[in-house]
């Protein structure tokens, strides 16, 4: 798959879903090619669980918990709770990297499928302390969280391996 940043039409829809996909095929690019050892390496000592692995994990139930669980008002089946908030970090540090990359693969597939039935001007099934959000809000906020832990990515793989590059 080629990543671009340039949709296929103008209107808003295909704006922020193009922006959506290329930040989360970046998250892709970044992990691939990692060996266990490096996908694992956590260059900030005090952030054990700052390495790519982990990261893409928290991608892949992030985006479980706003379009699942949130929008389409789903179980949630992510690895946190309240005793454990950092449950999904841990398990990328044990879990194979080819299943952390397939999960969040599948789970990218699912967002598509979920978010293409929906309005954007829809509410969300769960509304949040603050505010209700709709469909545009949770898309925007993924493009947000996915380019920021993209950026984080960006320098982990350099770290690991050297690798540079979009």
């Amino acid at each position: 798959m080629v990543r671009t940043d340039t949709p296929a039409a103008g209107d808003e829809r295909s704006v922020q879903m193009q922006l959506l996909e290329y930040v989360q095929q970046t998250a892709l690019f970044k992990v691939r090619g990692l060996s266990q050892e490096l996908a694992r390496k956590a260059p900030v000592a005090t952030s054990p669980l700052t390495n790519p692995a982990s990261l893409l994990h928290h991608l892949r139930w992030n985006e479980h918990y706003w379009v699942e669980v949130i929008t389409m008002g789903r179980e949630d089946r992510a690895p946190w709770s309240d005793e454990n908030p950092d449950g999904e970090l841990e398990q990328g540090l044990t879990l194979p990297i080819e299943e952390i990359i397939d999960g969040y693969s599948n789970q990218v597939q699912l967002t598509r499928r979920l978010l293409a039935e929906l309005s954007f001007d829809a509410e969300t099934e769960q509304a949040l302390a603050d505010f209700h959000p709709t469909v545009r809000w949770v898309v925007g906020h993924l493009i947000e969280e996915t380019a920021r832990h993209n950026g984080h990515l960006d320098l982990l793989r350099e770290m690991a391996d050297g690798a540079v590059g979009d």
